[in-house]
């Protein structure tokens, strides 16, 4: 489908951008290297080349990292970190995992230096109890890969409270996941509480 552009005369400096990210979205559309996502899709692209764009992040790592589960743009839940990181707020972050593996007090927290003031920051504590009380333990990864998305877990909810800008008000995969499992569906806020 062709795409119609106005003439040079008409454009806007923002229809200036869009036309030219359009041509860079298109060959990137061409590389064998980005994610199936883009592969052919330049309106997908020029998606993630505005993110890119937004965030002052390479249009690279954003392809390789925002991804499409059930329909919704959502992060990888491992990228969270780096979208902390990228705000420049805090640094030598941690997680901390607590209590005994296979008891419902075993969980994580994503613990943060914030820059500003040198305070240590912890973020919100997610253990099994909570994943039960949720009923994300309906996704099957939360018994194959307990740590894994324990720490996911931990690292989105620290972004979403300490740096929400971080996020861009997008989903990570997991989140999606888990509400979907568990056929419910929630806006952010309610996830938090």
């Amino acid at each position: 489908e062709a795409m119609v552009v106005p003439s040079e005369n008409t454009r806007t400096p923002m229809m200036q951008e869009y036309a030219e990210n359009f041509k860079v979205a298109q060959q990137y559309a061409k590389s064998s290297l980005v994610p199936d996502n883009y592969k052919g899709k330049p309106e997908n692209v020029i998606i993630a080349l505005g993110m890119s764009q937004n965030m002052n992040i390479d249009p690279f790592t954003v392809m390789q990292n925002l991804n499409i589960v059930r329909g919704k743009a959502t992060w990888s839940g491992s990228f969270c970190r780096t979208l902390i990181e990228k705000t420049g707020k805090y640094t030598d972050l941690d997680l901390v995992y607590v209590g005994e593996k296979g008891k419902d007090n075993y969980g994580c927290y994503l613990e943060a230096t914030r820059k500003r003031d040198g305070a240590r920051i912890k973020g919100t504590t997610v253990d099994m109890a909570m994943v039960k009380a949720e009923k994300w333990d309906t996704n099957p990864k939360w018994k194959s890969m307990t740590e894994l998305m324990l720490s996911y877990r931990a690292m989105s909810f620290f972004a979403r409270v300490h740096c929400p800008e971080a996020l861009n008000g997008i989903y990570t995969g997991e989140e999606v996941e888990d509400m979907n499992n568990n056929n419910n569906v929630v806006e952010v806020n309610d996830i938090l509480g």
